[in-house]
Parts: structure tokens; sequence; C-alpha cells
């Protein structure tokens, strides 16, 4: 019996990485999802401007930890498989686009209401194993799970929406 690790397609992995840094309510979920997702040295692009991988970081994370909770909806995945070190092709590194709304409850109140704000993104990525990366070893040589895969390039355009709050303008008179 075999008990292997089966790391997830590159698809997958990529959907369950924007969800978790989406998702994050506090700093520490964030920087763990987003230092799982996104390589040291990644060359970033966001709305057509090349930035640094801790603005990029800090784009993300405007606004964030005040959400009560977010949903994120995959419009539409697509995956080209990548060649390893060893030339081999493989699904689990390569290039990813990824198109996804999410929406995100805020924990403040406008008006007595709670409010949400709409994220909608498309983002095209290169994942490839992050070899400066070392596995964790536990007592008696035995590896836990890890997962080498970075994204070392990321290219996305992102579009964040707080509907407008009109006051109530309805009078009832008496």
């Amino acid at each position: 019996m075999s008990t292997a690790i089966v790391l997830p397609q590159l698809g997958s992995w990529a959907q369950n990485h924007i969800r978790a840094i989406v998702q994050a309510t506090n700093e520490a979920d964030f920087d763990g999802a987003f230092d799982a997702f996104v390589a040291k040295d990644a060359e970033i692009t966001f709305n057509g401007k090349k930035i640094s991988r801790d603005e990029y970081k800090t784009r993300l994370q405007t606004e964030a930890f005040r959400e009560t909770g977010a949903q994120v909806v995959f419009n539409g995945t697509v995956q080209v498989p990548g060649t390893d070190a060893s030339g081999v092709q493989s699904s689990f590194i390569g290039e990813a686009g990824l198109f996804y709304t999410a929406i995100i409850g805020e924990a403040l109140l406008v008006l007595g209401a709670p409010q949400q704000r709409q994220v909608t993104s498309s983002i095209n990525i290169f994942v490839q194993d992050d070899s400066s990366l070392k596995p964790p070893t536990l007592p008696g040589g035995i590896h836990g799970f890890f997962d080498p895969r970075r994204a070392f390039k990321v290219n996305q355009v992102f579009l964040d929406v707080t509907p407008s709050v009109e006051p109530n303008t309805t009078s009832t008179s008496s």
C-alpha cells in the first residue's frame, strides 16, 4: 500500500491557492497563502503594469481582513502542461489561465446593512518547481507533505468594485 501524497494538477492547484488568498481573514492566513502561491523572485504584471512581489502582495491585501467571508467562483480554467527538470512533460507544472469572480462580505456596516465587494479577475500564471525550497524532514528521516510549486510569472487583470450605497430617499407622511 502506498502512502504517497498525490499532488493536484495545475488547474486545481491554482484554484486552491487563489481561493485561499481571497478567503483569508487574517494576516497570518493571507501571508501563508500568498507565499505558497507566488515565488520569491516572481515576475508580476498587474493591470498592465510591472510591479514587485511586495507591491503585488500589498495590492491583493488592500482592505483585507475586514471581511466576514468570501465566495469564489471560477468561470473558466485552462492549463498547458510544462516540462520538468528531467525533460518529462507534466500536468503539474506549466501555464494556467483562470477567470474568476469573488463576492466578499465586508464586516463594515453602511446604513446598518452589511456591504459586499465584487472582484472580477483574469490571471495567467507560469508554474514550476521552486528549487530554492527544501522539503521538511521529520524525525527518523521521514518527509512530510511538500509541494514545491510556485508561480514564477503572474499576469493579472483585476477589478475590485464596491457598490455605491444610496441613502433611502423614500419618505412616508403621517
